[in-house]
């Protein structure tokens, strides 16, 4: 299971790699005017080198810097954008009016894109994911000097996190507030969705020297800081679970350092020519949460079944996961060609281009209105994407145990208990218990009813 669950995370790595290069190449492209594939190269080289050079401990400070330079443009942002509308009052009315302050539809319905249950059931899966069985998070985990100190930085990381969150929500308002009467995709001045920020952020910044590269650098940032902890992680794991156990003679350290070295240049590159596919694929957003489901929900899965269910074997689990990559990959791989082809589509809100004041291709937005109509479906690739993770790991449980009724059941005194969770371990010794004292009683019975009969 340790190499399938390797195998599992090196093919999300070769998934997301692409995707996280392909976020800051298309926001710098849409500042300088430069290709999206001359820039990618540069950032792949320039990641590739400090992550070789450096190891970890440089992909932590790194980290730690970007992160300040992230949240720093964030609030930049949100100051001047908020300035520029007209104040907080004009934003939320303009948002009101436009119909974008909506809570999450109250619905059971799975195939609608933000539900109440999605965003929440969905999303908790989805983030629990991101912190649990995510290799990079963990090996950062592992560096820590105490367990005390995990969950301090655990504590910082959630409000860290919930910030962010709130704050790119905010920033999306006071997108719609500043294009309320010109919707720049309809026009042409944006190509794409994930164009729209990177173009607001010029005509917020565009005045103030150096500004509008501040903000270049924060998504760089936050795209180099993943892109290299991931690097750096899928070098590890295919060290210690793919070479080390398939070589006789220890590994010098020299031997060590060119091996992750090599193995980070040529999955670098390679992220290069995987760039072209993702451009073609839809929202970046989506796109991520969607592919990297097919395997990190059967790994919540597997991680879920280890910590909760000791009575499941190895091979039970082995099944029940195996069943559940190929479950998800069909239904991510359906969903995303269906979003491509236009052949299932979400709500889309309206937007309106009456206070442009330049010209535009008029045709371009009658014909953009076509993505307006709704086209909704019932099959199970249709469900919403942040319900992904959670279906992958539910499959995973569900026919690992059914699979145990054929592969046999673990003796649950056999597993160590330090690798099950601990309300799991009290009750299992509250069940040991009371069978000892069913057991005593009955032997009890058993002298008692001897002695009468003597």
């Amino acid at each position: 299971m340790q190499l399938f669950s390797a195998t599992l995370f090196v093919i999300k790595a070769i998934i997301w790699l692409p995707i996280a290069i392909y976020v800051p190449a298309l926001t710098f492209s849409q500042i300088s005017g430069i290709g999206v594939h001359t820039i990618t190269p540069i950032v792949i080289v320039i990641c590739t080198f400090y992550t070789t050079v450096g190891g970890i401990k440089c992909v932590v400070w790194t980290d730690a810097i970007q992160s300040l330079v992230m949240y720093s443009s964030l609030v930049a942002l949100i100051i001047k954008g908020t300035y520029d509308v007209g104040g907080i009052t004009i934003i939320w009315q303009r948002n009101q009016q436009g119909g974008r302050l909506n809570t999450p539809e109250i619905t059971l319905d799975p195939t609608v894109r933000m539900s109440i249950i999605s965003v929440i059931i969905g999303g908790t899966f989805f983030k629990l994911q991101n912190t649990s069985i995510n290799q990079p998070t963990i090996q950062r985990f592992m560096s820590l000097s105490s367990l005390k100190a995990v969950k301090h930085t655990l504590f910082i990381f959630t409000f860290g996190v919930i910030f962010l969150y709130l704050g790119c929500i905010y920033v999306g308002l006071v997108a719609f507030a500043t294009y309320f009467k010109c919707d720049p995709i309809s026009t042409g001045l944006a190509e794409a969705r994930d164009q729209l920020i990177p173009l607001l952020v010029m005509q917020v910044f565009g005045k103030f020297p150096g500004l509008p590269g501040l903000f270049v650098s924060a998504v760089f940032s936050a795209a180099l800081s993943s892109v290299s902890t991931l690097l750096n992680s899928l070098a590890a794991v295919l060290l210690e679970d793919f070479i080390k156990p398939n070589v006789r003679s220890p590994i010098s350290e020299t031997t060590v350092a060119i091996v992750m070295r090599t193995i980070v240049i040529v999955f670098g590159v390679s992220a290069i020519g995987l760039v072209y596919i993702v451009e073609k694929m839809g929202m970046v957003l989506q796109l991520s949460a969607t592919m990297q489901s097919i395997s990190y929900g059967p790994m919540l899965g597997i991680f879920s079944t280890g910590v909760l269910m000791p009575w499941i074997s190895e091979k039970s689990v082995f099944v029940g996961s195996l069943v559940a990559v190929i479950s998800m990959a069909w239904i991510c791989i359906k969903a995303q060609m269906a979003i491509v082809t236009g052949s299932f589509r979400h709500t889309k809100l309206p937007v309106s281009v009456e206070g442009c004041d330049y010209e535009y291709d008029n045709s371009r937005y009658l014909n953009s209105t076509n993505e307006y109509e709704v086209k909704n479906g019932n099959a199970i690739h249709h469900i919403s994407f942040l319900l992904y993770t959670m279906l992958g790991a539910l499959i995973t449980i569900v026919v690992s145990n059914i699979a145990s009724l054929y592969f046999g059941r673990n003796r649950i005194s056999d597993v160590d208990e330090k690798l099950i969770a601990p309300f799991i371990v009290k009750y299992i010794q509250k069940q040991s218990y009371k069978n000892v004292q069913t057991s005593e009683k009955l032997e009890m019975e058993e002298s008692v009813g001897s002695q009468k009969a003597t």
